[in-house]
């Protein structure tokens, strides 16, 4: 039989809370090197972030901003207010940023593997799915991760020629 999840997984994940604040979350980014946290709540995982969550969750704040500061034109086109220059978009967008969780953020889609998954089938699911990180659970318990990172060493080492 080939590797499986559990043979190549890394155990002792470093994870975050879903009611942890997004300027916390990117301290943790910048300071681990990652570019990923699976989510824990009550010991039980419950969802991935990633600064790609991040980033779509800024562009969303953006255009709510966006929106919000448009409404200076009525329907006759006269102007209530002048509108924001960029810099004060960007002000409230960091205002709004700041009272965000990685809850708000989070992908709640979860895809995980067992540990005796075949490698083969972890590797389908990170290409099908385009991820780059896969959760290996028993039941709602995290145990591991897999990682697209994971299966270059596999190759860089000669454990794995192909799959």
């Amino acid at each position: 039989m080939g590797l499986t999840a559990g043979d190549v997984m890394q155990t002792g994940v470093r994870v975050v809370r879903a009611d942890l604040p997004l300027p916390e979350l990117e301290r943790r980014f910048l300071e681990e090197r990652v570019s990923g946290f699976p989510v824990v709540d009550g010991g039980r995982l419950v969802g991935i972030v990633s600064r790609s969550d991040v980033v779509r969750g800024l562009c969303a704040l953006r255009s709510e901003a966006e929106y919000v500061s448009g409404y200076y034109l009525d329907l006759s086109g006269f102007e209530q207010s002048p509108p924001e220059d960029l810099a004060a978009l960007a002000a409230r967008v960091g205002e709004r940023l700041e009272h965000k969780t990685v809850r708000e953020v989070m992908s709640g889609n979860l895809i995980t593997v067992a540990p005796g998954d075949p490698l083969s089938e972890v590797a389908r699911t990170l290409v099908e799915h385009r991820i780059h990180r896969l959760p290996v659970t028993e039941g709602e318990v995290l145990v591991g991760i897999v990682t697209s990172l994971d299966f270059a060493r596999l190759f860089a080492d000669g454990r794995v020629k192909a799959l």
